[in-house]
């Protein structure tokens, strides 16, 4: 165990959130003393979910926590992982938004789809509106429907259609960095 690089990690990030040993104690649940003795390198084996608490309080990586705390199996597993995982060094806070930043861009991309649902069944009514009026105007002279109004209808469903052709812009989806 690093004692040094971890009290370094945690004294810096609680400096940086404003906040008091004693208030890191009690936002974690962990006792002073405890936290005290982990923080100074007494305790030997600091227990994992006293760094997760510490971690996800102080929105700090718990990989680095892990692995300055002596983890070795750990680091290596998410060492061996990294490459594959870009969320390894994200706090909880930062895993956190980015859930919602994805539930927005979620909801934002199903709104699009049902909008353009609708304009692909406004543009079909139409088109079947105009057809059955074309089929009367050929049965019937006296209609009242005019090849005007069926030019003007037609280029209303091709402008429906036109606009539900649009791809979704994927360039809205939250980036990771």
């Amino acid at each position: 165990m690093n004692s040094e690089e971890l009290k370094i990690l945690i004294e810096s990030a609680r400096e940086a959130k404003g906040i008091s040993q004693r208030e890191l104690a009690k936002l974690t649940g962990i006792s002073r003393s405890t936290l005290n003795d982990l923080i100074n390198g007494k305790i030997k084996k600091v227990d994992i979910d006293d760094l997760r608490k510490i971690a996800e309080t102080l929105d700090m990586s718990l990989q680095k926590l892990l692995k300055a705390a002596g983890y070795d199996e750990m680091s290596l597993y998410f060492h061996a992982h990294k490459s594959k995982d870009k969320y390894i060094d994200k706090s909880s806070k930062d895993l956190k938004e980015l859930i919602e930043k994805y539930k927005e861009s979620e909801l934002e991309l199903l709104d699009f789809d049902t909008q353009k649902r609708r304009k692909v069944s406004d543009a079909r009514q139409k088109l079947f509106y105009i057809m059955e009026h074309l089929q009367i105007m050929k049965d019937n002279k006296d209609s009242l429907y005019t090849i005007d109004k069926a030019i003007e209808d037609i280029k209303y469903a091709f402008d429906e259609l036109e606009e539900a052709e649009k791809k979704y812009d994927y360039d809205k989806l939250p980036k990771s960095n």
